[in-house]
């Protein structure tokens, strides 16, 4: 009598339990949004790094900490020559565009004036649009929550030496997590986290190459056909690619205006470009890089960038897809079989 009683008031506990975490999980994430944001980056850098560790441990004999030494240097050797090939390629090309932009946007004025004279009611709406202000009032909101309170440098920086202490110790954080679960559900919570690390890992891969690989091309294939700022184009394309269709689509429109109003000859060639770059991506990149790797959905990855997007601007724009990886994961994995599992008689 006495065990069915506990047995009965057992499942509601749990849910009270569960019920209480969530809501000090939610409390936490209003008042100490960048904080929390800065450790999951680090404990994600952790997770990308440890591998590495293993292997120079294995192969080279290194120890952890020393290996953590090394790649920390190693990326800021990386960091600053990309940095150097980023200011001597495209920082001239920045600077004339940001001289040159109202001179483009009175040129798009006139073009829009030129060919749409015939609905006066949208040509008067046109000469009345502030540009530059509605400009500015859409990038505000996009980078609100970019690690606000934190200066971007102090948050990558701290991100940085949490990723790397997180990789240096692994092993122990790992078992650390596993502590809590109860021993019949510690190989199920083990296969989890493990399938998380490695679906993040793959993740970050396939993306890191896409990324390159469709920059590189959008920005030769533009200064091979002579457009202005192609340096710019691609670094748009490459760090815009991380969102599905959207982000290249919103550079095709910004690169194909601002050569309407610089160099109307090459508007075709714009298009060109980014149409054979698209398809190379679509048919050759992709398929290389995302074989065996961790695919996602593209409709509800859209609809979680802007979930995020809304709620942490540009950086949970960028977050998205490996939160949104985790949680491919979490449902493949833990609801699932769950679901599918034969009734119990």
């Amino acid at each position: 009598m006495f065990a069915q009683k506990k047995e009965s008031l057992k499942h509601p506990l749990i849910v009270v339990t569960y019920a209480i975490g969530l809501v000090a999980f939610l409390v936490a994430c209003y008042f100490a949004l960048p904080m929390i944001l800065t450790c999951l980056i680090g404990v994600g850098i952790g997770v990308l790094l440890s591998p590495l560790l293993d292997w120079a441990h294995t192969r080279c004999r290194i120890p952890r900490g020393l290996g953590a030494f090394v790649v920390l240097l190693t990326l800021f050797i990386i960091f600053c020559l990309l940095f150097y090939g980023f200011y001597l390629v495209a920082a001239d090309q920045f600077v004339s565009l940001q001289q040159r932009a109202p001179d483009i946007i009175a040129r798009l004025r006139q073009l829009a004036s030129t060919y749409l004279y015939r609905i006066p009611w949208l040509s008067n709406q046109l000469h009345t649009f502030d540009f530059a202000g509605t400009a500015s009032s859409m990038a505000t909101p996009l980078w609100t929550g970019v690690l606000s309170g934190f200066s971007a440098l102090t948050g990558v920086a701290f991100a940085c030496i949490l990723g790397l202490y997180t990789a240096v110790g692994a092993d122990e954080y790992h078992e650390m997590i596993l502590r809590p679960f109860p021993p019949q559900l510690r190989p199920k919570a083990d296969h989890f986290f493990k399938r998380c690390a490695h679906v993040l890992r793959q993740w970050f891969r396939a993306q890191l190459i896409d990324m390159l690989i469709i920059g590189l091309l959008t920005a030769v294939g533009l200064a091979i056909v002579g457009v202005d700022y192609w340096a710019v184009f691609g670094l748009l394309t490459a760090i815009l690619c991380i969102i599905p269709y959207v982000g290249t689509l919103i550079v095709i429109v910004i690169a194909s205006l601002i050569t309407l109003a610089s160099d109307p000859s090459n508007f075709p060639w714009v298009l060109l470009v980014f149409a054979i770059t698209q398809q190379i991506e679509g048919n050759l990149i992709l398929p290389m890089v995302m074989k065996g790797q961790a695919e996602l959905p593209e409709v509800p990855l859209l609809i979680f960038m802007l979930v995020l997007g809304a709620w942490l601007g540009l950086l949970g724009v960028f977050l998205a897809p490996p939160l949104f990886a985790i949680l491919k994961v979490a449902y493949v994995e833990l609801y699932l079989p769950r679901i599918e599992e034969p009734a119990k008689p």
